[in-house]
């Protein structure tokens, strides 16, 4: 069976999940074919101006002289484990204190008493936990998705993504990530 597409639909699904995507029958594809590295396969040659690196390299003031004001480096962790959740739905299943916050649940307070964090959930499937890791993420999701009515298009294998940040209670309004960025 062969599906069709007009323009109009492939540009809104150019930024979906790829595991989405696939299971339409669309491979993004590669435009241009990197040749193999010469030399040792195993030990690749590092580039030098990849932007980790640049990232990497701003953030070593950051790193090594923290300000004595600065909190510890904490993990920022993020979770999708369905193509969409039913926010309307969760309310039962997250704790008292959590509120609605634009189009997301938020839970101010997250994990046992000496290491909590926040967690952001969002309709497109995916939750971000600040101040946790990715065992704590998956504790979440264990007890609040539970229910079979709160995630739609369940994925075979959840997608993560770990950040790190830190607090400086001097330097508000600005988030700082260890690797580099500085936002407003």
């Amino acid at each position: 069976m062969k599906l069709g597409f007009t323009s109009l639909q492939f540009r809104k699904a150019e930024g979906a999940c790829p595991t989405f995507l696939a299971s339409l029958g669309i491979r993004r594809l590669a435009t241009q074919v990197t040749p193999p590295p010469s030399g040792n396969p195993s030990k690749p040659k590092p580039k030098a101006a990849t932007p980790l690196r640049r990232s990497a390299s701003k953030s070593l003031p950051i790193r090594v002289n923290p300000t004595p004001t600065r909190g510890d480096i904490q993990t920022v962790f993020t979770l999708a484990t369905a193509e969409r959740y039913v926010l309307s739905r969760m309310r039962g299943c997250l704790p008292p204190q959590s509120r609605t916050l634009h189009e997301s649940w938020w839970v101010p307070k997250w994990g046992e008493n000496g290491k909590e964090g926040e967690i952001f959930v969002f309709a497109n499937g995916s939750f971000v936990c600040w101040g946790l890791g990715e065992e704590d993420a998956r504790i979440f999701a264990a007890k609040v998705f539970s229910r079979s009515d709160i995630q739609v298009g369940t994925l075979k294998e959840a997608e993560t993504e770990e950040l790190e940040f830190v607090t400086d209670p001097n330097e508000l309004g600005k988030v700082h990530n260890p690797r580099g960025d500085v936002r407003d």
